[in-house]
């Protein structure tokens, strides 16, 4: 790893401990950007954006939480990994200073050693993430023309066709026309359904704070309510596929909404994936705390590595099996699943099948279900 090219800012208000830190820092041949307090460090940071922020907590003018708040709150300086270095070292301020959003949190008085480590794991993280999102932004740019445009060309295509020959094409060719047009509206209106999903699904995450109302929400699983999902998606899909469904009741934390939205992805994955000529299994397991639904359907399966390198926007194979989608769903699974603490596993063996399992914390039934402060969900 070659540190010139990492960028580290350093707001202390110490002179001898920032002279020691910039010391040791250029020393290991980071570059370093200084500043005495956190009011200057906010803007130093806003400038030049660091790849690291290691900053004391309590400073004159600004001190580093709020420094810290500030930064969150700029989506140019949001994502910087920042280490707070404190003379406070009790569990109490460590868990407060991460609930401000700190990556890491390094007591005084401290090694070099200790902190070049701190230092080397949260750039070596940043460096994973960077490289993960350049892998999705590259897939958005593959995924997202691909996903829009054909839809479109098809209602434009069969629709100018009828306005320009209306008076010559027979009754069953336009209706013939008019089902395309329809079937590419729907696949449109579910990709940008998806893309919001997937939005929604990643806000919820990062601002946990205000959507914290969703966290208490609970709901009541039967075979009904699993039987009408698979039943919409077969309508929908005019699928082939048939579902073998055995689930107990139970309730668990999570919206009955976002409960919908991830199994039905799950049922979307299974129907896209496996032989019309073998039924989908869908089954749950509990124990006294957990309830566990499984899906598993017959096909091609993924291999370890396609389930370990799941992402959103990516498709495996896609040129060989030419199937609709973007790759997020998935995703959406995994990011509204972390959201309500629900475990997601995936055990697949290739060209046989694939089995997704769901692990919800139970809860005390309700009659009736209240509804999510916001309609942006929607199954599809």
């Amino acid at each position: 790893m070659n540190n010139k090219q990492y960028k580290i800012l350093v707001v202390e208000d110490s002179d001898d401990l920032r002279e020691n830190i910039i010391s040791l820092l250029e020393i290991n041949d980071y570059e370093v950007l200084v500043a005495e307090n956190g009011y200057d460090g906010l803007q130093l940071a806003a400038k030049e954006i660091p790849d690291l922020i290691i900053s004391d907590r309590m400073m004159p003018i600004m001190e580093g939480t709020q420094m810290l708040q500030e930064l969150r709150s700029n989506s140019l300086t949001a994502n910087i990994p920042f280490i707070f270095l404190t003379a406070k070292s009790s569990w109490q301020d460590i868990r407060e200073g991460m609930n401000f959003g700190a990556d890491d949190y390094l007591p005084k008085p401290f090694e070099a050693a200790e902190l070049l480590n701190a230092v080397k794991i949260r750039l070596e993280k940043k460096n994973k993430a960077d490289e993960m999102l350049d892998k999705v932004y590259k897939n958005i740019s593959q995924s997202i023309p691909h996903e829009l445009r054909t839809p479109l060309v098809s209602i434009q295509g069969f629709t100018n066709i009828i306005i320009d020959e209306i008076d010559t094409i027979d009754k069953d060719s336009i209706k013939d026309m008019c089902v395309m047009i329809k079937n590419s509206s729907i696949r449109l209106h579910r990709t940008i359904e998806k893309f919001i999903l997937f939005t929604e699904a990643e806000l919820m995450l990062k601002d946990r704070k205000n959507y914290s109302s969703l966290a208490v929400g609970i709901t009541n699983i039967d075979k009904s309510l699993v039987e009408l999902l698979t039943h919409n998606k077969a309508q929908f899909t005019d699928s082939a596929h048939s579902f073998e469904i055995k689930t107990k009741t139970s309730s668990v934390k999570i919206w009955q909404e976002h409960f919908k939205v991830i199994l039905n992805e799950l049922i979307d994955n299974a129907v896209k994936f496996s032989f019309p000529s073998k039924p989908i299994e869908i089954y749950s397991a509990e124990d006294a705390e957990t309830y566990s639904i499984v899906i598993k359907n017959y096909g091609r399966g993924m291999s370890e590595e396609e389930i370990k390198n799941a992402s959103p926007f990516i498709q495996h194979n896609r040129s060989y099996y030419e199937q609709q989608g973007n790759g997020l769903g998935l995703a959406i699974v995994q990011r509204i699943g972390e959201f309500y603490n629900v475990d997601f596993n995936i055990r697949s063996e290739k060209d046989s099948y694939l089995e997704a399992t769901l692990t919800f914390r139970k809860a005390i039934p309700l009659n009736n279900f209240a509804q999510p402060p916001h309609n942006s969900f929607v199954v599809i």
